[in-house]
């Protein structure tokens, strides 16, 4: 038995077999694929939500940043998990009426529940700053997570009828409480090791981090994506255990932050010119990032 880790990758790769895909193509292809999907998700939102520019400036500093273009063409949980808890995310970012609709929070919480099903519980906690900003809204944010109880919980309740302690001692207890907090996993790193990580994963527009000024914070909006970036940071940074992969969730969050920065700055396309200087860097990272 293996009870590393829940099985949604498993289930997309055992579906690209079925298919006829061989053994490169079924465990890849479906990842690269969500990935894809996940793309016109993240465009189609932030248009209704900014503008069209700012949306296919956010849109193109994901879909060509190292990071997203490194894990999306493996086969491991990462791009998965980051792609659906994303997804859900921003469909309870604020609005015009400063409440999502009962139809995105049921939406929203289908796509965590498949995040919890991605790679464990670790998005229940990057999840707290989307129900902060719902505090108001107390049913929202019950209907939100029964609905990833709804999508989650048979599989979680099926597999510990079954393997019982095993799977608690394993799945729960090892990879996430020790994964947490204990140097037996043997991927200790000090506590600023994702600083260089996000410089190396926002290649080639890590430069545009300076077009990011204080008067954004005025846009409730954005508030809400730098607060799910700057938690999911500070919450990975405290863990002992460190692996590039694991901010992944996060670089969504900071390509709109990025995106809208560059659609509202005075020389957009100077500072583009810019980060150009810098995609001769990519493939050092994209390397260096899986790892």
């Amino acid at each position: 038995p293996w009870y590393e880790k829940p099985p949604l990758l498993y289930w997309m790769t055992a579906a690209a077999e079925r298919a006829g895909l061989g053994p490169d193509l079924a465990p890849r292809l479906p990842v690269a694929l969500l990935s894809i999907a996940f793309l016109v998700f993240f465009f189609l939102l932030l248009r209704g939500a900014f503008s069209e520019r700012a949306a296919l400036f956010a849109t193109a500093i994901l879909a060509t940043s190292a990071g997203w273009l490194a894990y999306s063409h493996i086969a491991v949980t990462d791009l998965p998990l980051s792609a659906t808890f994303a997804a859900g995310v921003l469909l309870l970012m604020p609005g015009p009426a400063d409440r999502p609709s009962r139809r995105r929070v049921l939406a929203a919480g289908a796509l965590i529940g498949l995040a919890v099903l991605a790679k464990g519980l670790v998005p229940l906690v990057l999840l707290l700053p989307a129900l902060w900003f719902l505090r108001r809204d107390i049913r929202a944010i019950a209907l939100s997570l029964a609905t990833v109880v709804i999508v989650a919980g048979p599989w979680y309740l099926a597999i510990s009828l079954r393997a019982g302690r095993a799977f608690f001692d394993d799945f729960i207890w090892k990879h996430h409480i020790e994964r947490f907090g204990s140097a037996a996993l043997q991927h200790v790193q000090p506590w600023w090791f994702y600083a260089p990580v996000l410089l190396a994963a926002f290649l080639p527009w890590t430069l545009l981090a300076a077009l990011c000024r204080r008067d954004l914070l005025a846009d409730a909006r954005i508030r809400f994506l730098l607060a799910w970036f700057a938690w999911g940071l500070v919450f990975f940074s405290l863990s002992l255990n460190k692996l590039p992969g694991y901010i992944l969730p996060l670089l969504p969050a900071g390509a709109a932050i990025l995106g809208i920065a560059l659609d509202r700055a005075a020389r957009p396309w100077t500072a583009l010119a810019a980060c150009a200087l810098c995609t001769w860097a990519i493939p050092v990272a994209g390397r260096a990032l899986p790892s």
